[in-house]
């Protein structure tokens, strides 16, 4: 079955900058403006239990995440793996896990004083991703991935993770199946440790 992240050009429908986009196990999508119409669509609306990929799409920008987590921001795959003890926790990768979505975006406002208090808001930030609970080997993890797409500025992922143990570990980022950055991550039982990683 072909992806829409895949054969859309990329370009957001309407005026703003970058659209969440659903899409759904039986070839279906639901966008936050309809890619023909440009109605917009409530985030409520989305099937959660029938989405395989979920992201924005906007300035030729294809970014999403698939049902097991693992991300696809423009053709380049991003898994994370927790590392301790000689055993390795994958925090992506299970199928059906992380339906839990996220998309907000981040915006300004500012107000015309002279101009009889009119005020304008902006976007600067866009965001997408999802919050899961992953137990494995008898530990639970709470595991939160966001995309971050600032203006004027290169994206981002934020990834937040706490435990239901103390552990002494390594956060793993792959990129494109590779091991590319290893970050010593220590965990303190029902404390949530967070990490910024980029992607140039």
């Amino acid at each position: 079955m072909l992806s829409l992240f895949t054969e859309h050009n990329g370009f957001s429908p309407v005026a703003q900058d970058f659209i969440w986009l659903g899409e759904y196990y039986d070839g279906t999508h639901l966008a936050e403006f309809d890619l023909r119409t440009k109605d917009e669509n409530s985030f409520y609306k989305i099937q959660r239990d029938k989405l395989v990929r979920f992201g924005i799409i906007g300035h030729g920008h294809k970014l999403f995440f698939e049902s097991d987590g693992v991300f696809n921001l423009n053709g380049t795959g991003i898994e994370v793996l927790y590392q301790c003890g000689g055993k390795t926790y994958p925090l992506t990768g299970h199928s059906g896990a992380y339906r839990d979505i996220i998309t907000y975006k981040d915006a300004e406002s500012s107000v015309n004083l002279t101009n009889g208090g009119m005020s304008k808001a902006i976007i600067n930030q866009y965001n997408f991703g999802y919050k899961s609970v992953l137990e494995m080997d008898g530990i639970k993890f709470q595991f939160k991935a966001t995309c971050r797409v600032p203006f004027g500025q290169e994206m981002y992922l934020n990834f937040w993770l706490v435990a239901d143990g103390t552990l002494d570990g390594m956060l793993q980022i792959k990129k494109n199946n590779r091991i590319v950055e290893e970050i010593i991550a220590p965990l303190k039982k029902g404390v949530g440790g967070e990490v910024n990683f980029g992607l140039s």
